[in-house]
């Protein structure tokens, strides 16, 4: 297996043991970037792989290519350069439906027309925000003399695109026809031993792309304060050691903990509403404080919250008595532990990656 991409995923590529082929330039390090920036570098990362892919893949002549749903470059250049293609959605999917909203707002699920009049104005906002990316698609297809699709929906493979959401922790709505919902990509992880005491467990994680979150840490800090929990508290770099050893004694801190292991003891997570983490605790069965800060993290959260998987507190009311309350009400919440039994084994039966891989080698083997 070969990973292709900007020169920024070497690292990332040495540490999971894989071939890397690097395209010429770094691709964008969204750590930090609000919206304008992150606009930017969406199209700029899909014009690298429009400027250089389909060279890249022709000479690595793979039998097929998964490309990120959230990078239609990729499709295009694997299709410029006649490969086979699946594509993989880690994140929410970008389904372009009427029934339901963009995966980049909180709005809720509505039925009727009323709603799928706000969700398709929803649709025509999106589109104009991504006026850049298309831009350069439509000059992809251009160049490459490939059929006009300039939008991110229209590159989702039809043979296979290989999910980590599953339908009961998305908004119903209609599934393209190569659509695999297969769960958790993950590893299987190893039981570590964890230093910590026999209080019950509060996971606090806020990922590493969204930038310095120090004011939103310190309210968890504040909001955990007196409630008998001890606070397992992942800070991606954010606390220097001196800051570490100023938190009081019911946190423990790491710039990153082995999260799997940790949330097999956790009793409830506030987390930003990454879709890894939010996969992770409804794997364990961890009901949630969601505080979504970028990205289709909102929309992720407005879908916990339809399925009772989680209380959303937006990160500009998360003061240490809305944190407080609404990890109280998780904690103590027998409906938000029964719906997640029931999610969590939807979950497993996803078939996770074993399920994806005989999805994939299935590809290969059958006849173009």
């Amino acid at each position: 297996m070969t990973l292709v991409g900007g020169q920024r995923l070497g690292p990332l590529a040495a540490r999971e043991c894989l071939t890397f082929h690097a395209l010429p330039g770094a691709g964008a390090d969204l750590r930090g970037a609000g919206l304008a920036r992150t606009l930017w570098a969406t199209a700029q990362d899909s014009a690298l792989w429009v400027r250089s892919g389909p060279g890249a893949l022709a000479a690595l002549a793979p039998d097929l290519v998964i490309a990120d749903q959230a990078e239609p470059g990729a499709s295009l250049a694997a299709e410029a350069a006649g490969v086979r293609r699946a594509t993989l959605a880690a994140a929410l999917p970008m389904d372009r439906d009427d029934a339901i909203p963009p995966p980049f707002v909180d709005w809720p699920f509505l039925e009727g027309e009323a709603a799928r009049r706000r969700n398709r104005g929803g649709w025509r906002v999106t589109d104009a925000l991504l006026v850049l990316q298309r831009r350069v698609l439509r000059r992809g297809c251009r160049d490459h003399r490939l059929p006009l699709r300039e939008r991110i929906d229209e590159w989702i493979a039809p043979d296979l695109d290989l999910r980590q959401l599953v339908p009961g922790l998305d908004y119903p709505h209609p599934l393209p026809r190569g659509a695999a919902q297969v769960g958790p990509l993950r590893d299987a992880f190893a039981p570590e031993p964890l230093e910590l005491d026999d209080r019950p467990l509060v996971f606090a994680s806020l990922g590493t792309l969204a930038g310095d979150r120090r004011r939103l840490l310190a309210s968890i800090v504040a909001a955990t304060k007196g409630m008998g929990v001890q606070v397992a508290l992942a800070h991606a770099g954010t606390l220097t050691e001196a800051d570490v050893r100023a938190l009081p004694p019911h946190v423990h801190a790491r710039a990153l903990w082995p999260q799997a292991a940790v949330l097999a003891r956790a009793a409830a997570c506030i987390t930003h509403a990454g879709m890894n983490t939010t996969l992770d605790c409804v794997a364990a069965r961890v009901p949630m404080v969601a505080v979504p800060l970028a990205f289709e993290q909102p929309a992720t959260a407005a879908r916990l919250a339809h399925h009772g998987l989680a209380v959303v507190v937006p990160p500009r009311r998360a003061t240490p008595d809305r944190l407080h309350a609404a990890l109280r009400d998780v904690l103590d919440g027998a409906d938000c532990r029964a719906a997640l039994a029931v999610k969590s084994a939807e979950l497993a039966a996803g078939g996770g990656t074993a399920r994806a891989a005989d999805r994939v080698e299935a590809l290969i083997g059958a006849a173009p």
